[in-house]
């Protein structure tokens, strides 16, 4: 690879790249690899972690929950469904880094704080 054919501000740009990268495999691991690379390619992740077996009886919610809270329209297909047996009942929407958060979890997780 012959550096001498970019130009100062593109080498800046890819050492900023570089940098960045390291920083989140870093701090936060796979997740920040993840961040990276949705950054770069520009492409919005979307997850839903629920509880219990079938994501099924909930992806209507789900998908109106995510244009009416996030203002995006989606199909299942565009969204990772995880099960997550912690949330103790409902789910987790995720947005890129955004959180929505209405699990019995969060709910206890309030009430214990007072």
């Amino acid at each position: 690879m012959n550096l001498s054919s970019y130009s100062k501000s593109d080498l800046e740009t890819a050492l900023r790249g570089l940098k960045a990268y390291r920083a989140l495999d870093k701090f936060i691991g796979k997740r920040g690899r993840e961040l990276f690379h949705a950054a770069r390619s520009g492409k919005q992740s979307y997850r839903v972690e629920y509880f219990g077996t079938d994501s099924r009886s909930i992806e209507p919610l789900v998908i109106s929950t995510y244009e009416s809270h996030f203002g995006t329209k989606l199909t299942s297909t565009d969204i990772a469904w995880k099960q997550n047996d912690s949330l103790k009942g409902g789910v987790r929407l995720f947005s890129g880094d955004d959180m929505l958060d209405i699990s019995f979890q969060d709910a206890e997780r309030k009430m214990k704080r007072g």
